[in-house]
């Protein structure tokens, strides 16, 4: 569970970062395709960004980097109760106001 705070995450989430699962995309079933866009990423690969067709929220992340994993994106969850950031990525690209929590790692960059 993360926090990414780069400047694409920031436009996709329209926050100032944006929260989610990281899963083996080998685990990752879906019962429908989901729509997708994709952006260049830090790598200068892709980065595939899935969305609902139907209301436009997103899903999932994937980055062509690193394709064996998939961000579960945070307001998908039926329950966030039991959602807690393990780490916070990208922090070099953070708002001047954000709040971290300083309980758990931060990254300038992706490790």
């Amino acid at each position: 569970m993360l926090n990414c705070h780069c400047r694409d995450c920031q436009r996709a989430s329209g926050a100032p970062f944006a929260s989610g699962i990281v899963v083996r995309t080998a685990d990752l079933k879906t019962s429908h395709a989901p729509s997708t866009y994709s952006v260049s990423g830090s790598s200068g690969q892709a980065t595939i960004r899935s969305f609902c067709g139907s209301c436009g929220s997103p899903l999932f992340t994937r980055g062509e980097s690193n394709p064996d994993f998939t961000s579960i994106r945070f307001p998908t969850l039926d329950d966030t109760s039991t959602f807690r950031p393990m780490l916070d990525i990208w922090t070099s690209r953070a708002t001047q106001w954000t709040c971290f929590d300083p309980g758990i790692p931060q990254f300038p960059q992706s490790p």
